[in-house]
């Protein structure tokens, strides 16, 4: 938690600063730090291992592994209150053995069961030794400095499966009340009234909120009478049925892009090939927010990415007194500038950084080109959107032969022709089973295959009988935002682009919850009523659009209270530029978190696993089409 009259800051801020408290701080002088796997991940998402021994740590361990005897030392165990971890840590102590270390400080990540409690409460020589003992409630990991994620990539499998888990929702929500009373934050909460699960959630967190608020009485919140620096947050609880579309189509910015097409691992390790005298030579880097370029760049467009990387190149080109010019003459492509300069002392540690994005983005648009992704999107963004790239509106059967003439292509990817099919049944409410048939002949997809499509129908919300759609418009659920209309879209504002003109609700939700707008029919309240909300008269707005693009512009200091929007089931690359997009043009700060960070490979096999059973039946029928 923040310091009482500290300004605000960010969430990997504030969360630094806890583990410096909280945990690494609970010892003086030099010590050992002992961790399980989960309280790992949260640790290694927000520090480095640098901060971590700068903090006078001797030894980092895994509780897991055989350790050697430090009995002098002061050793700190960050765990899961678990009860694999918990008898871990007792058997360190165990009658008989000689001490592993000297004092014991037990810092736990959420809240000790009884049962566990008397665990500890059994060992003796652990006992004698312990110094420090708190459950310091912070179990997310930090993704970026707005972004978390609670590290449960089964969540869609866990909610919407074949055998629901019927305790995961509130188990969401007691790790959702970690990131919340970290940012000291009793926030107004509100829940997409369409989900199954997010009232659940909202419940849960909201009691937990209450129990720990009544609890600590240290506990100071944002906006409770005392603290003027800001107003009460906003806490949004959305799962991935209030849009099971946005996830599955290609995104042209950098971030969701390389993550997409290229190898990149959790912490943002990517792996790429470079070009060399003596052939191809792998590498690898590490995008994060200690990147400038990242961070600059993660949002835009791959084509402005690109050009900006070219003309930073230039301009170090002209500041080293034409060198480049002289030597190799005007019209270098980006690759050779980049080794040209590379080669020019007093730039090569600029010349790093800048490299490895020319590099990284360079290898995406080669995927991308080989693909053949390039028309494939156009087809994505028609079918999302029913409108082409020249605003005429497409739709019924020349949308359904666009979709075809697409599958049917034979240098088209399996995997793609998938996720098209996916984009088409999602987005096609009243696609009829004899259209589905067609297309998965079309595809030629198998039956396990075509239950990954099927199995999105747990997911998406229905939608009202087509008699009644215009009788019951803007009223049968969140998902009526993504029903097709005659309304052309306005015209592509020149020099914008087209093939990102889809724009997910997300984006019209958070605009609404931060003008105190969200209609209360539809996001309704848990504890308090929001101040402001809106009338319960909830308007569908289109997410429809052609080239619009966002206008950054500096900002200073955020307005208002924070919002938090939390989505069940994964968060992606396309939701976070929409969060920091909204965030920026609105001057006011928004967190953005989910069960995980998916990106669309992951999402269909998210998807494919929600009724397993039911594959293995359909899979025996082979490539049946009769199974849609």
């Amino acid at each position: 938690m923040s310091k009482e009259g500290e300004g605000p800051k960010n969430l990997l801020e504030v969360s630094q600063q806890r583990f410096f408290d909280e945990v690494i701080g609970v010892a003086e002088g030099w010590k050992v730090l002992v961790m399980d796997d989960i309280a790992t991940r949260v640790i290694s998402s927000t520090l480095t291992m640098f901060d971590i021994m700068d903090r006078r740590v001797t030894l980092v361990e895994q509780l897991a592994r055989k350790r050697q005897p430090f009995p002098d030392m002061d050793v700190i165990y960050f765990i899961t209150p678990t009860e694999a971890s918990v008898k871990l840590l007792c058997a360190d102590f165990a009658s008989g053995k000689k001490p592993m270390y000297g004092n014991v400080h037990v810092i736990l990540s959420d809240e000790l069961s009884d049962d566990l409690l008397e665990l500890m409460q059994a060992t003796p020589a652990l006992l004698a030794k312990i110094k420090t003992l708190k459950e310091i409630h912070l179990e997310f990991l930090c993704v970026e400095r707005s972004v978390f994620q609670l590290d449960m990539p089964d969540s869609l499998s866990k909610l919407y499966g074949a055998t629901p888990d019927t305790t995961y929702a509130a188990l969401i929500g007691r790790k959702l009340a970690t990131v919340c009373i970290s940012l000291n934050e009793y926030p107004c909460i509100r829940y997409q009234g369409s989900s199954r699960f997010a009232i659940e959630i909202a419940k849960v967190c909201n009691s937990i909120l209450d129990e720990f608020s009544k609890s600590n009485s240290n506990f100071w919140t944002h906006g409770d009478g005392e603290h003027s620096d800001r107003d009460r947050g906003n806490l949004l609880i959305l799962d991935r049925s209030y849009d099971p579309l946005t996830p599955l189509l290609h995104e042209y910015s950098y971030q969701a892009m390389i993550t997409d097409l290229l190898n990149i691992e959790d912490g943002g390790l990517v792996t790429y090939k470079i070009n060399t005298g003596n052939g191809e030579e792998e590498k690898q880097a590490l995008l994060n927010e200690a990147d400038d370029l990242w961070v600059e760049h993660r949002h835009n467009h791959i084509a402005k990415v690109i050009t900006d990387l070219k003309e930073k190149m230039q301009d170090m080109a002209n500041s080293a007194g034409g060198k480049l010019q002289k030597k190799s003459g005007a019209d270098m492509n980006i690759s050779a500038m980049a080794a040209a300069v590379r080669d020019l002392p007093e730039y090569q540690q600029t010349m790093t950084k800048l490299s490895t994005h020319v590099a990284v983005s360079q290898e995406a648009m080669g995927v991308f080109t080989k693909l053949g992704l390039m028309d494939f999107t156009e087809v994505e963004q028609t079918v999302a959107t029913g409108f082409d790239e020249a605003g005429t509106e497409v739709k019924g059967k020349a949308l359904l032969q666009l979709v075809m003439e697409t599958v049917k292509n034979s240098s088209v990817s399996k995997d793609l022709k998938i996720r098209l099919l996916a984009i088409y049944f999602v987005s096609q409410r009243n696609t009829t089973s004899d259209e589905r048939k067609l297309l998965c002949q079309s595809a030629q997809l198998t039956g396990s295959e075509q239950q990954t499509l099927l199995n999105f129908d747990r997911i998406v919300l229905p939608v009202a009988p087509v008699k009644e759609a215009a009788k019951e418009a803007g009223k049968s659920s969140i998902f009526s935002m993504f029903r097709k209309t005659a309304n052309k879209p306005p015209p592509t504002v020149e020099g914008e682009y087209t093939d990102t003109r889809h724009s997910g609700p997300l984006k019209s939700i958070l605009e609404q919850l931060l003008g105190s707008e969200l209609p209360v029919d539809k996001f309704p309240s848990v504890g308090p009523h929001p101040p402001n909300a809106g009338d319960g008269k909830s308007v569908a707005k289109s997410v429809r659009k052609i080239g619009t693009r966002w206008k950054p512009k500096a900002v200073s200091q955020y307005n208002g209270g924070r919002s938090i929007v939390f989505i069940t089931g994964g968060l992606s690359f396309s939701e976070l530029k929409i969060m920091y997009e909204i965030m920026t043009h609105n001057n006011k700060e928004v967190v953005a978190g989910g069960t995980h960070i998916v990106s669309a490979p992951k999402y269909l096999e998210n998807v494919a696993s929600l009724s397993s059973n039911a594959s293995r039946a359909v899979s025996k029928k082979g490539g049946s089409s009769d199974n849609v």
